[in-house]
């Protein structure tokens, strides 16, 4: 028993003495990078610590969703979404980033993050210019947040728009109560606290319910779009043609992104580095910089990981959980049942 304790206790000092040692780790790492940007080796030192000028660029990929990448504690990270939005917030505050190319490769996601994402696109685009360049898709909540961008360029083959709204959920009633014999017993304060359960039918005025409420988050939806896409036109009459050309197209539909540029979605065809062109030259112009030189374009600060620091990435970890595995096959408006999405799936 005693050379168990004794085996727990060095355990336990291992553990410890290993966690002293990366955050010493990560403390010196940091004054040394100091250090160096006083010398003027800026090529080996964050863009945040060394405060040169420079084009931040941000990747928003997959879902978008509040939701945590994993839940493990003190190994918890924030999604991609979040990460996002709060690396765009330090952006607007950071006097050394003179613009932001944020490149989006999503489907969507959740109502609430999306317009989360839109917002903080805003608060940038007061401050500098935002070009959004556009991978494999940008559909939905992802589109929603491009349209808050000065510019969106394209791939000619980019999936793009599906703007609209979904809530989805099952129906096992039958399968319940004539398959299985189980019938499910529920108790309420109210005929709409259980609505759209998959243990009962879903009534008429469930269905006329829900349809307000998704007719209700479709017109904030467009309505964003719209704004989004005419605030820099100046007539009046082109302002009504570009609005209807998008609510043409705005009925849930996924469009190419040469589609997109007929119907206003789009303001250019090109890749990445077009993105980056267009957006120095918009940094260029706002802060009346000269030089041919681009800007230098540095990816936005992800702050400090301990899982980083132990070599460990989040997906891994989420990986390893055979439940998350199988809960990702699910579409997501099967994961956020009841709950209205901006998602193309």
């Amino acid at each position: 028993m005693t050379s168990r304790k004794v085996a727990l206790g060095l355990l336990a000092f291992s553990l410890l003495a290993l966690l002293v040692g990366i955050f010493n780790a990560a403390r010196l790492e940091q004054e040394s990078a100091k250090n160096r940007a006083a010398e003027g080796e800026a090529s080996s030192v964050s863009s945040l610590l060394n405060k040169k000028n420079h084009l931040a660029l941000m990747e928003l990929s997959g879902m978008i969703t509040m939701d945590s990448s994993n839940d493990n504690g003190i190994f918890q990270s924030d999604s991609n979404a979040v990460t996002v939005r709060k690396a765009l917030d330090a952006a607007a505050k950071d006097d050394s980033v003179q613009g932001v190319l944020l490149r989006i490769n999503s489907p969507g996601g959740t109502v609430g993050m999306s317009q989360e994402l839109n917002a903080a696109v805003q608060r940038v685009s007061k401050k500098k210019p935002v070009v959004v360049s556009m991978g494999d898709l940008t559909a939905s909540g992802g589109y929603y947040t491009a349209c808050a961008a000065d510019k969106i360029v394209a791939n000619p083959g980019t999936l793009t728009a599906s703007i609209g709204v979904i809530i989805s959920t099952m129906d096992f009633s039958e399968l319940m109560n004539n398959k299985l014999g189980v019938h499910a017993v529920t108790v309420k304060s109210g005929k709409f606290k259980d609505i759209l359960s998959p243990y009962r039918k879903a009534t008429p005025d469930d269905l006329a319910l829900i349809q307000k409420l998704i007719n209700d988050s479709y017109d904030d939806f467009l309505g964003a779009v719209v704004q989004g896409r005419t605030r820099f036109l100046t007539s009046e009459a082109e302002k009504k043609h570009r609005a209807e050309t998008i609510k043409a197209v705005a009925d849930g539909r996924v469009v190419t992104g040469r589609q997109g540029l007929a119907a206003g979605l789009v303001d250019e065809i090109g890749d990445l580095d077009r993105a980056y062109t267009i957006l120095d030259s918009m940094a260029k112009e706002r802060f009346h910089l000269k030089g041919k030189e681009r800007i230098p374009l540095e990816s936005a600060e992800k702050g400090f990981s301990l899982l980083s620091l132990l070599g460990i990435g989040t997906d891994n970890m989420s990986n390893a959980n055979p439940m998350a595995q199988a809960a990702k096959a699910l579409p997501l408006s099967m994961r956020y049942p009841n709950q209205p999405l901006w998602v193309m799936e």
